[in-house]
């Protein structure tokens, strides 16, 4: 694949920033092929079609990451400065996307926004309601957690049937972050226009409020969305490769395990951060 070539897994660990441009790029490329080719369903297809050019980078990155993992522990190696490297990855590659769907968002005109965005937005709309309710819903912490659990669950899943198969999740989440800043860009640019910054609009002004909710706890969950995705590929390329005959597959599968929950005890804050700031 062409898209494949441009980055090896060697260089992206190497320069995980450039993943950055990697996801800028890629997604940018599956919202005008979805515009061209899925007119009516583009908001989904551009998901899958940003997921499916970084598959591949992927499944190479954590397929190297699994083979690394059994070397260092039979040298009895820590193996937890090398899997910062893959979560940077995954960070920079995530910001890409963010950055393009906030930008697209922002400037796509309203028919093409509407194609593009409309499952998103219907996204947005539901976690409005669901904050909004926090005065008369007691069990906001646990809705949130067990939400944001089952995210994490089909992280893992995705990874350990897949592969890379969380890229696809990772892109929603983006996509779905991207569209609360563009809401955002849009409510101030139409404030400029209108040449009365104070005054806003019903509609874009009652949107973005969840946005600075996602900033505080959204590290938090992307980080526990990021680990296990990072343990799901992992245990992943493990078992394709049968080496769950080796010797050292249990001291991994230990290793992954802690991944996972390091990333329940992430979700945690951020459940918590959420219902409390």
């Amino acid at each position: 694949m062409v898209l494949e070539s441009f980055l090896t897994p060697v260089e992206a660990k190497r320069n995980s920033w450039s993943l950055f441009f990697m996801g800028l790029i890629y997604s940018s490329i599956a919202i005008l092929l979805s515009l061209i080719v899925f007119p009516s369903q583009a908001s989904i297809f551009s998901i899958f079609l940003t997921a499916i050019a970084t598959t591949p980078l992927f499944v190479n990155l954590l397929k190297d990451e699994e083979n690394l993992n059994l070397r260092l522990i039979d040298k009895k190696e820590q193996v937890f400065h090398e899997q910062l490297d893959l979560i940077s990855v995954f960070f920079f590659l995530f910001l890409g996307y963010t950055v393009s769907f906030s930008l697209w968002f922002s400037f796509l005109p309203d028919w093409a926004l509407q194609s593009v965005f409309s499952e998103q937005v219907g996204n947005i709309l539901s976690m409005q309601s669901l904050v909004t309710g926090n005065v008369v819903f007691n069990g906001l912490f646990e809705l949130i957690f067990m939400n944001n659990l089952r995210v994490l669950f089909f992280c893992l899943l995705f990874s350990f049937i897949y592969g890379a198969g969380a890229v696809l999740i990772l892109a929603w989440n983006a996509s779905v972050l991207g569209a609360a800043v563009g809401l955002f860009i849009r409510e101030q640019l139409v404030k400029v226009v209108a040449g009365d910054y104070f005054s806003g609009i019903v509609y874009f002004s009652s949107l973005p409020y969840g946005l600075g909710q996602y900033m505080f706890h959204g590290i938090f969950e992307l980080m526990a969305y990021f680990l296990a995705s990072l343990a799901g590929g992992i245990i992943s390329a493990a078992v394709v490769r049968r080496h769950y005959k080796s010797r050292n597959f249990f001291k991994l599968f230990q290793n992954t395990s802690y991944l996972i929950i390091g990333g329940i005890i992430f979700l945690l804050i951020a459940a918590f951060i959420e219902v409390n700031i």
